[in-house]
Order: structure tokens, then sequence, then C-alpha cells
């Protein structure tokens, strides 16, 4: 059981933040998402001591795709974060949850007019531009509502980081953002620093999810300020804030080598004095957006094993009653985990392809994985699955997305209900227009 100390083992069963997995499963059914508390506020503790506490004038915004959730929304405030959001969607919840609008930054690579507009009208803190078309759109936008929009423009400073090609970002060839091996940034900046109603704050980048390597950091940040002396000199504009993203990587097995957060940091923050004293500046304010590294190690699917079928010579495939519904990310992009009985933590091993109940032959959980012998109604935990899983469920299938449940010191609480039936065609209007309530 990697990256957690809330995962624990008790009479030959896994507990989670103190309660046995197999209880959660009875109580709240499978498949079922459940987050360590402890795990969540611990890691969002360490941001705050050692980033923002730590170092003035500096800001951490929770990229919230990782997990859209209400109550993780609400814990991130509480330990001084802001909250990052690429959608109307993600802007509503995170302002119905209470996150105060200065502290929203709102991203995005192809926003619409009405995501710009409902940005504006909350006020959000930041809005980081992508691409040309966007600075006109916005500029309307604010002179309509006769404000003053405060925003960043996101670059590429062409450093490649990340565990999976579909989850690198800050190479050449990508759609965010704009290029710095032509002078597409350096054209966007004059235009924003012409217009009337935008206000030019400073730059941002990512260059990658999952990343283990802290040098990509250091060089990131080492680029960034390079950008910096470059504006200052073509515009005679300095900036007062630059982003450097996120990206952070985690343990999902033994073969992950996690990120030190705080060595990294230090190690980003020493970069960037440097830089500032060669610049002879202020130094900028300095942001990072943390997602899969606060919340992934505090996440665990549970599911109930279901048909086992051994073919012979080839494989034996035990089969859970979700996957790739509740979990994309192996099917979208190879992503690895480990997983257990969590009813049976020990005893004599087999070697079985967990596969997920949709109809599709690439629904994998996970493949080679060495179980305890298993048997149909055993509970199969998954480790790592606090990032992205539940915020890339879907319905495909119309299988019903799982319940999300908080424990904490042998408590628990669910904080998103598991959907119904009647979920599924809330929305459907039938061929008439008109849904029936029958």
């Amino acid at each position: 059981m990697y990256g957690s100390q809330y995962l624990t083992e008790e009479n030959n069963t896994l507990h989670i933040g103190g309660v046995a997995a197999t209880d959660l499963a009875a109580q709240y059914g499978t498949p079922l998402y459940v987050m360590a508390e402890r795990e969540l506020t611990d890691r969002l503790a360490t941001v705050r001591e050692h980033f923002l506490d730590k170092y003035p004038n500096t800001y951490a915004s929770f990229a919230s795709k990782a997990l859209t959730v209400s109550a993780v929304y609400e814990q991130v405030v509480r330990h001084g974060l802001g909250i990052d959001v690429v959608t109307g969607g993600e802007l509503f919840i995170a302002r119905q949850s209470g996150v105060p609008a200065e502290r929203i930054y709102f991203h995005g690579s192809n926003k619409s007019t009405a995501d710009l507009q409902y940005a504006v009208e909350e006020g959000v803190g930041r809005i980081v531009i992508d691409h040309f078309a966007e600075i006109a759109q916005l500029e309307s936008i604010a002179a309509q509502a006769g404000q003053t929009v405060h925003v960043l423009i996101r670059i590429v400073p062409q450093v490649i980081g990340g565990a999976h090609a579909k989850i690198q970002t800050g190479g050449v060839d990508t759609k965010f953002g704009f290029s710095t091996h032509a002078s597409d940034y350096l054209d966007a900046i004059e235009a924003i620093l012409a217009s009337e109603h935008l206000s030019l704050l400073g730059i941002h980048c990512h260059v990658g999810s999952q990343i283990q390597d802290p040098s990509l950091f250091e060089q990131t940040a080492r680029t960034m300020m390079g950008f910096v002396e470059t504006i200052r000199a073509h515009h005679g504009f300095t900036v007062s804030e630059v982003n450097v993203g996120g990206g952070f990587g985690i343990a999902y097995t033994q073969d992950d080598h996690p990120l030190d957060f705080e060595a990294t940091i230090a190690r980003v923050m020493d970069v960037i004095e440097t830089e500032t004293e060669r610049l002879g500046i202020e130094r900028p304010r300095i942001g990072i957006e943390p997602g899969r590294w606060v919340v992934a190690n505090a996440g665990t699917t549970l599911y109930t094993v279901g048909a086992i079928k051994e073919i012979e010579g080839v494989r034996t495939y035990l089969s859970v009653d979700g996957g790739m519904t509740d979990n994309i990310r192996p099917a979208l992009y190879g992503a690895v985990y480990e997983t257990v009985i969590a009813n049976r933590m020990s005893g004599e091993t087999t070697e079985v392809t967990v596969v997920g109940a949709a109809c599709e032959s690439g629904d994998l959980v996970a493949e080679k994985a060495q179980l305890v012998t298993p048997n149909g109604g055993d509970t199969l935990a998954v480790f790592g699955t606090g990032a992205y899983n539940f915020s890339m469920a879907s319905n495909y299938n119309q299988f019903l997305r799982p319940a999300l449940v908080f424990v904490r010191d042998g408590e628990s609480r669910e904080v998103v209900r598991r959907q119904t039936y009647a979920d599924l065609i809330q929305c459907d209007l039938g061929i008439n227009g008109v849904r029936s309530e029958s």
C-alpha cells in the first residue's frame, strides 16, 4: 500500500482512515470512492506550511479538475488555497461551495463567450488568456460590463514533463497557450497592454502532469524568468506574477518516485530568487497549481468481485462491478494502480487481469495483478484513485456514478450520493420533448 499512512491492515482486512473497507462496501455499496480525509488535509497543510507561509507573496490554486467536489473545495479554502477552474461548471461548483471569487483562476484553451461572461460577472481573481481571439473577446465582455479584468497569459515554455504523452503540455506541439518559439506570446502581450479593459499581471505555464523529476520544475522556473526578462526588453513591462503550474508526481506503485513537495518548492524558489537578483527586479508573485498531488493518494476505490474466468494457458480474468466508467485512466493512457483483495490481505496469490463490467474489451482496471486468490463476492481495493477518477467518470452503458465517502478517525460520511436510475433520465425529454413523471 503506497502513498498514504491512513491505509492500514488490521485482522487481515484493509482499513481506510480507521474504517474497515468491507464495512464501507457493505454500508454504501460498490463501486465506491473513499477518501482518507486526513491524507487530504495533511497535504493541504503541507502546501500551506512549505509554500504559502514560508515564501511571502505567493499563492496556490488547487487544480480542481482533479476532483471537482464541494467537500474538497471547502477544505481547500480552509487551508488558504484558491481554486483553478476551466469551465463554467467548475466555476459554478466552486462558487456554490463558498470559494471566494478573488481566489479563483479561470483557465481553458477554448472558453466560450458564456464562460467568460460568467467569470467576469462573478469577479474571478484572474482569467488566463490562451489564444489571440480570446483577447478581443474578453475585452468586449469587460467593456460591456464596465469592468477591468485582471489577466495572465499562458505561454509554452518548451519544457516537456509528464508520465505519458497525453498529459504533457509544455512542448511546442500543444493546443494550450501562446507559442514562445515564435513571437506569438510577445504579440499577445502587446495586444493586451493596448487594451482598455484588460490588466495584464503576468505569465502562466503548465508543462505536464505526474512529473517525478524535480529538475524539470527548476528548468521551468528558470525558463519563465527568462521570459520575464524578454518581455521587459521588448515591451518595457515587468510582469508582477509568474505561475509555474502544477504536475507534482505521486506514488501509484512501488516503481514510482513521488516528488518531495518541500524540497522541490525550495529548489524552484531558489532559482526564482537567483534570477530575480540577476534581473535587478522585485520578485514577482509566484503561483503553483497542485491537483493530483493533493488528492490522489487520499483516494481508494472499492469494488465487488464478480465473474472469474480462467482461460487455460492464457490468463485469468477477474471482473468487478465498475471499471472504465469510474476510472478511465487505464484505458485512456495505460495508467497503473496497485490492487488488493481488501477482505483477505495476505495468503496465496494468483496473477489475474482485473477488468470492468462495461461492454468494451479495453475496459481494464489492472493487468498482471498479483492478488490473494480471489473469490466471487470479495472486496477489491484500488489505491491512488483520488485524482481524475471521480471527475472523469461517465454513464457509459448507463452505469450509475458511484458515491464518494470521506473517512476520518474511524468515522465515515457520504459527501456525494450514488446516482439513481431516475438521475439517468432527468434530462431526457423523450420524443415529444416533455419528460414523463411516471
